[in-house]
């Protein structure tokens, strides 16, 4: 630097564009001659020794005038309507086209890049990768952003007035990684944060910080070649963006200027960390210190710290014991350890010691090298990315099934800091598992509940574990089971069998629930979701389910289509469906994303999903959900809805004066003695109806009945009859009815299963239950 501006390169001789290395700053410097606010100074080269290899890097500079009068005089920032800037191009720059501002007591502001100590300030121009901004730059354009960048920070209008505190510096290309109960953990003496280097492709330059007890601890430093002390620093305001400094008491000047300091801070640091015993004088391992400060964050003198951020420095050629020394904060016991010091004792200590007390200002002299200091996601954090509020998130969930499915949407929540979740499943990954579940080969063998843990963990190794249970979430003898169950909030059901759903609604103590699962083709997807006093529960929605099945134009497909099977072992239920990965994800996420929407709402739902492999697009039919009834005959319970209700009165309407009727439909759970009601068919056109009776044909119903089991996979079929009473006739049963149900009786007995009729009368319906000698 030259008086009060950098000079940087070599001058060339005049303001031949030829002269330039590159034709991007050939296109830039006609540019600037075009341009009424650049000036053109001069032309200049840089070389540099590249950092791999014998080769130079040439970069082309153009020294300009930048006038903008829209850049107010006397701003408070202090950026100048007359600037004179360096643009640069070539390779080794912190961009393609770097712009660095060559006035010395250009102000250091939010959105520049970091640089070297005593380098001239390198304005971020674009937020945006090169890779991105490439495809739409010119050189025009490129001026304009100068201008841009000149203009709204002289106005104070880059860097928002809501956007979060800058940090004290610059960001540094160095970066080590904390856990992300850095804060907490910080304040506990037990444990000692150690250090890894992250080996992949990173050369080295980011570190993982992780704590361990002072127990499991034996060497710091063996990999990283660093000692680490952590330092809470007083709180400072943050005025302004500071460049990094070159040593200590460069550091510790800067923070005096904002009310805070280093050194008292530094020193009682070093005290709490040193063994009764001492430390080597010269570590084996650690040649250099990491020093991590905790900096409280003020937006002005008058508030509480709105964060606590988190500096880290290098300290270079001293080991902890060093700088210890170096601080004064140790002292050299002369037998290979140092020793604490105690304040009171510095000066008899330096006087024994035959030194100055001057010396113990070495500390200020150290070199140090800044780090960026960041810290892994916590469960907030991952929402805040995620774009999921905080509010309704810290719930109790239970997920049972942790298949295929259930492990897709388990990683996906758990990756959203979505809920705090119970696993339940009693299955273990088999090596075909591996197709479509989240666990990887070591995990072969393991209980699914344990897998989803463990991928849970490598997410977010600090963050709230999932609970695993390693059970059927329908085994309600089990302990674990039932605490989960009723100290939980939501029930996810992802268990793709019919017994769970069922079960689990005839338990009073448990949460609401919603059931997901994929059709065997893995073309659709449902969810039945209960609405939030449960009282329309999952069974009740899987009638209503079936019934949209028959009803709906999808639902002669629903159910089919599947790709068949191949086998995974030699005994004969060592079947596997052939499904991909692809529609699990598809439709996991899907479903994932609509349990989170949906259980905000205090509506019950059905939904069906139909995907199109041709084009990819998923249809989503919103199944209207009807008002759940119950009828209780002896030890049965019949369970049928206000939809089949309705639909009932309107075929009477529709046939009277004549009586109509038909066929009932639906399904026995012989476990929990309930017969669920899914649909009526109207009469067969080969009835008899007339005023005062009615006796239903056969045409057709024999298909009927077919096609409704077909459709929903041999669930749905006969459960008895239904007919219509005349006007202003009342449902109550004849005494022809009642010999009729007595014949139906005994006619179903020998499939051991009772039968049903239902009668339709001018005001009121009622529901007559019938089972015969077997």
């Amino acid at each position: 630097m030259s008086g009060e501006y950098y000079s940087l390169g070599d001058v060339l001789p005049d303001l031949d564009p030829n002269k330039l290395e590159y034709e991007d700053s050939r296109r830039l410097l006609a540019a600037c001659f075009r341009h009424p606010a650049f000036e053109v100074v001069e032309l200049r080269r840089i070389e540099r020794q590249s950092a791999v290899g014998d080769t130079t890097n040439v970069i082309d500079g153009i020294v300009v005038e930048c006038c903008d009068g829209t850049v107010p005089s006397r701003n408070a920032v202090g950026i100048k309507n007359r600037e004179p800037l360096l643009l640069l191009h070539g390779s080794d720059l912190l961009t393609h086209h770097e712009v660095l501002a060559l006035r010395a007591q250009f102000p250091i502001t939010p959105h520049q890049n970091s640089v070297p100590y005593g380098a001239p300030s390198s304005l971020c121009l674009y937020f945006e990768p090169w890779s991105a901004v490439a495809r739409t730059w010119t050189p025009a354009t490129h001026l304009q952003r100068i201008l841009w960048w000149l203009r709204e920070t002289a106005l104070g209008t880059l860097h928002r007035s809501d956007q979060p505190l800058e940090r004290l510096h610059f960001v540094s290309p160095f970066q080590i990684v904390l856990p992300a109960d850095f804060a907490t953990r910080a304040e506990m003496h037990s444990e000692i944060l150690q250090l890894a280097v992250a080996r992949s492709r990173s050369n080295g330059t980011i570190l993982r910080g992780e704590f361990e007890s002072k127990e499991d601890v034996t060497v710091q430093g063996d990999s990283t070649g660093l000692d680490t002390l952590l330092v809470t620093l007083p709180a400072i305001v943050s005025v302004q963006i500071e460049r990094y400094p070159v040593t200590l008491g460069a550091l510790h000047d800067q923070l005096i200027r904002y009310g805070s300091e280093l050194f008292s801070p530094l020193v009682e640091a070093a005290k709490k960390v040193l063994p009764t015993s001492g430390l080597p004088s010269q570590s084996a391992h650690a040649k250099n210190t990491l020093l991590l400060l905790r900096v409280p964050m003020a937006r002005s003198a008058n508030t509480e710290p709105e964060r606590i951020d988190v500096s880290g420095f290098i300290v270079r050629d001293a080991d902890l014991a060093q700088l210890g020394i170096a601080c004064g904060a140790y002292f050299d016991g002369r037998d290979g350890r140092v020793y604490l010091n105690n304040e009171a004792q510095i000066a008899a200590i330096a006087a024994l010691a035959g030194i100055s007390t001057e010396s113990i200002d070495a500390w200020r002299g150290l070199a140090i090298e800044p780090v960026d200091v960041r810290c892994t996601f916590s469960a907030t954090d991952a929402r805040h990315a995620s774009g999921i509020g905080n509010q309704g998130t810290d719930f109790k969930g239970v997920l049972a099934g942790l298949g295929a499915l259930g492990s897709t949407m388990a990683e996906l929540w758990h990756r959203e800091g979505w809920g705090n979740w119970s696993y339940i499943d009693d299955d273990i990954l088999h090596a075909h598992n591996i197709v479509r579940h989240i666990g990887k080969d070591l995990h072969i063998g393991w209980a699914k509940v344990d897998v989803a843990v463990n991928m849970a963990e490598l997410s977010w190794p600090t963050g709230t574990k999932p609970k695993a249970i390693s059970a059927k979430v329908t085994d309600f003898e089990n302990i674990e089971v039932c605490n989960a169950l009723s100290s939980a909030s939501l029930l996810v059901d992802a268990t793709t069998t019919l017994e769970a759903p069922r079960d689990l609604s005839e338990q009073i103590d448990r949460p609401r629930a919603v059931s997901v699962f994929l059709t065997p083709s893995g073309r659709d997807s449902v969810l039945l979701l209960e609405n939030s006093d449960k009282s329309i529960c999952l069974s009740s929605l899987e009638a209503q389910y079936y019934r949209a099945i028959l009803q709906r134009d999808w639902g002669p497909s629903h159910l089919d289509g599947h790709q068949g099977s191949y086998w995974v072992g030699a005994g004969c239920r060592d079947l596997s469906a052939v499904l991909s990965l692809e529609v699990i994800q598809l439709h996991g996420a899907m479903l994932a994303r609509q349990v989170r929407f949906l259980t905000a709402l205090p509506e019950a739902q059905i939904r069906v999903w139909s995907m199109d492999d041709a084009t990819g697009a998923l249809a989503v039919d919103n199944v209207l959900v009807e008002k759940s009834r119950e009828d209780v005959f002896g030890k049965w319970r019949v369970i049928w809805d206000d939809g089949l209700l309705k639909k009932l009165r309107e075929f009477r309407e529709i046939s009277l004066p004549n009586e109509t009727g038909g066929v009932v439909l639906g399904y026995f759970d012989q476990k929990r003695k309930a017969i669920h009601v899914v649909d009526v068919l109207p009469a067969p056109t080969d009835s008899e109806e007339n005023g005062t009776t009615f006796v239903r044909g056969a045409h057709g119903l024999k298909d009927a009945l077919e096609r409704s089991a077909l459709l929903t996979a041999n669930i749905v079929g006969y459960l008895g009859e239904w007919h219509s009473h005349p006007k202003f006739a009342s449902a109550r049963p004849s005494s022809e009815d009642v010999k009729l149900l007595t014949y139906l009786a005994n006619t179903m007995a020998m499939d051991d299963v009772p039968v049903l009729m239902i009668i339709v009368g001018e005001n009121d319906v009622t529901i007559s239950f019938g089972e015969g000698a077997a």
